[in-house]
């Protein structure tokens, strides 16, 4: 048991100190991830920002006019068995991040109960491979509810996340949770690469869909297998600020939370 309490301890100060790291250094073992990966797609003919470019194009081309409209009906009313007093704006819906195969991923975003227009947006993955953000992060986690023990109702999570930000749950890769693909080969090639691809193209047109958030300061977290999931999205935002020169992601920072079982 001391060992364990120990252990804990230690994991609780570790990640004291990265939550206070200096936020330069981020960016900079980011641009140096950024770097690496750079130089090895050029050396095999490739370049990331360009290989998915076409994909971006196409996305956004095909949502426009009917991003207000989406919102409007993503919004949700109200949960199956929420408690009283729920006094934050929440939404689910579907962004397709694959015209041509029909790959869509699944979201769940709850704003801030007060002040949600000066809160910054945080996105969060959960791993496994294979575990639900909704399932897991929102329901278990830090999402605003719990389910009860009767499986029916809701309850309030006084410690939920989107007291202090806007938080977007997203079921990735495809084939997790409630997201899904039309092309079944997509199943056996999902890897990390196409997993960030897929989940920065979400994110452009979710922000179209959501636009008072283009500007908002922006985290992604995650925990377990989502230390994979994490830092190449946010590789593959900073490389396509930095090839379009401009902020395309308003991104600020990167929190990843370990799991570590103890036989």
């Amino acid at each position: 048991m001391k060992n364990i309490s120990f252990f804990s301890l230690l994991l609780f100060c570790l990640a004291a100190l990265q939550l206070h790291a200096d936020a330069s250094q981020q960016e900079d073992a980011l641009r140096a991830f950024i770097s690496s990966r750079k130089k090895g797609e050029i050396s095999s003919g490739t370049f990331k920002a360009r290989n998915i470019g076409d994909m971006v194009a196409s996305s956004l081309a095909a949502k426009n006019s009917s991003a207000v409209s989406h919102k409007a009906a993503d919004k949700i009313r109200a949960l199956p068995g929420q408690p009283q007093g729920v006094d934050f704006d929440q939404y689910g819906g579907y962004v397709t991040v694959d015209q041509k195969n029909g790959r869509a991923l699944f979201y769940y975003f709850v704003e801030a109960p007060s002040g949600a227009a000066e809160k910054p947006l945080v996105l969060w993955l959960n791993g496994g491979p294979g575990c639900s953000s909704l399932g897991y992060g929102a329901m278990q986690e830090l999402g605003p509810f719990r389910v009860s023990q009767d499986n029916k109702t809701l309850t309030k999570n006084l410690n939920a996340w989107n007291t202090v930000a806007n938080v977007l749950f997203l079921e990735s890769p495809a084939g997790v949770g409630y997201s899904y693909s039309n092309t079944s080969s997509d199943y056996n090639l999902s890897g990390d690469q196409r997993t960030a691809d897929d989940a920065y193209i979400f994110l452009l047109n979710w922000l179209e869909r959501f636009p008072e958030y283009k500007d908002r300061a922006f985290y992604i977290s995650g925990e377990s297998f989502a230390g994979h999931y994490v830092p190449e999205l946010a590789a593959t935002i900073l490389l396509h600020n930095t090839y379009n020169n401009r902020t395309i992601v308003n991104l600020k920072g990167v929190l990843v939370r370990s799991q570590i079982c103890m036989l």
